[in-house]
């Protein structure tokens, strides 16, 4: 069942370099996308130049560079983020409005996997398992830990007027 958009949303899908850089945009979401561009810093400033003043900028990409793994690379990641990487890369002319970690329990998945498996790449079970199972369990975790850790991270920045 696909549910539509309210009639004042208009949903476009591309890349900055697909627009003139004016102010145009309420709002910018990037969903596991800025860890796939090798320039992040440059790409977030095109995006703060799109948009209107009041906007929102929001990105949500995998947390802690020492969790990279051969998996990372092989799908195309350069980087993982800690808070403070997250905040450097966002232009200045944003304020930061929110950050905080998401998915505790797969944090320790990750690591599990990482440190006590050895396994470069998740397995479809593995996969399946942290759908199912880890991800509805950190959501309900995850405000009792004040979302203080996890394995992704969320930002929201406004664009100042």
């Amino acid at each position: 069942m696909r549910k539509e958009l309210p009639e004042k949303c208009r949903l476009k899908i591309g890349t900055t370099n697909d627009y003139e850089v004016t102010p145009q945009f309420d709002s910018i979401i990037y969903i596991d996308v800025i860890e796939h561009i090798e320039n992040d810093q440059e790409e977030l400033l095109r995006a703060s130049g799109l948009l209107r003043p009041g906007g929102h900028l929001v990105i949500l990409v995998p947390a802690h560079q020492w969790l990279f793994s051969p998996f990372d690379a092989a799908i195309g990641h350069y980087r993982r983020y800690s808070k403070q990487r997250l905040k450097r890369t966002v232009p200045a002319d944003l304020q930061l409005q929110k950050i905080n970690y998401m998915d505790c329990f797969g944090l320790f998945a990750s690591l599990t996997n990482k440190f006590f498996l050895r396994k470069s790449y998740p397995t479809i079970e593995q996969v399946k398992f942290w759908d199912n199972y880890i991800v509805p369990v950190s959501k309900i975790a995850d405000p009792f830990l004040f979302f203080s850790t996890g394995k992704s991270l969320i930002g929201v920045w406004k664009k100042q007027k």
